[in-house]
């Protein structure tokens, strides 16, 4: 007689537990896409203004807290904003915690833009995207 409503009980317990770990992941998810979407890249190009040839791009990734991301993993590149040039690639380097330089070869004077592909030490992944423009032939 004890029978049907300890299965009911369990069957209850489970589903409790079921609904916990789904929220429980579905709360880590969101949370780390919003981590992500507050993570910052701070650039500077030198030569200023730019110029073909050599310029060397710095950039500072930082969290939400303004506290500076060491150990990523970035690479850049660069490309014309009108097609049918190839793309320039290279790997930054950290010279100091939480701050990168990558150079970069520009073959051509116009307008650029540089993606940084940036894998933080915990594995996640994100870009930022900004533009030189006009960088010169002289």
């Amino acid at each position: 007689m004890n029978f049907p409503w300890r299965l009911g009980r369990r069957v209850d317990c489970h589903n409790l537990l079921v609904f916990v770990a789904t929220l429980i992941f579905l709360s880590g998810c969101s949370r780390s896409r919003a981590t992500l979407s507050q993570i910052t890249v701070e650039t500077d190009i030198t030569p200023r203004p730019a110029r073909v040839g050599p310029v060397t791009i710095g950039f500072k990734i930082k969290d939400a807290t303004g506290n500076r991301i060491s150990a990523a993993r970035a690479t850049l590149e660069a490309n014309m904003t009108h097609p049918g040039m190839t793309p320039v690639f290279a790997e930054a380097k950290e010279v100091t915690p939480g701050e990168y330089s990558c150079p970069l070869g520009l073959s051509m004077s116009g307008d650029w833009v540089v993606t940084i592909h940036i894998t933080l030490p915990d594995g996640q992944k994100l870009e930022r995207q900004f533009e030189m423009r006009g960088v010169r032939s002289d």
